[in-house]
């Protein structure tokens, strides 16, 4: 994705919880940048937090020795997110389907149905030296950005 002028951001993050408050932080920065509106705002934040939630807890089993990297930057026609853990992987056919009846009131296993069904592309892959690596892609020209 090529920068245009626009700002990318990244964060780093031992995997604890009560880091979030600085991916917060770090999602309103871009979407104040990005000139985005207010419900491609919301859906934006919820996705990057389900990401950010699952490396730390589910890549990372919430070991603050472990790192969590999150990357955002645009092109004026899409967003492109990356959130890096450094735990054992996982491949996402494997997940719980969490909208089949056994899974209904399962209070967590709902986050990689959000983010599939708001981006355009994701894309999880090994990172090299172990670790997953997460793609998301959200067009956004022409839908969400207050400037156009």
């Amino acid at each position: 994705m090529s920068s245009r002028g626009w700002r990318s951001f990244e964060l780093t993050i031992p995997s604890r919880l009560e880091e979030m408050e600085s991916v917060h932080a770090l999602i309103a920065e871009a979407v104040k940048e990005y000139k985005l509106n207010s419900d491609l705002a919301h859906w934006i934040e919820l996705t990057i937090s389900e990401s950010m939630i699952n490396a730390i807890q589910h890549g990372n089993k919430a070991d603050p020795a472990k790192q969590a990297t999150l990357k955002i930057s645009s092109d004026g026609d899409a967003i492109e997110i990356i959130v890096e853990d450094e735990g054992n992987g996982f491949t996402m056919d494997k997940v719980a389907d969490p909208t089949d009846k056994a899974n209904l009131l399962k209070p967590s296993g709902r986050g990689i149905l959000i983010i599939r069904s708001f981006m355009d592309e994701v894309d999880l892959i090994p990172r090299e030296g172990g670790g997953t690596r997460l793609r998301m892609v959200k067009k956004i020209r022409g839908e969400g950005a207050e400037h156009q």
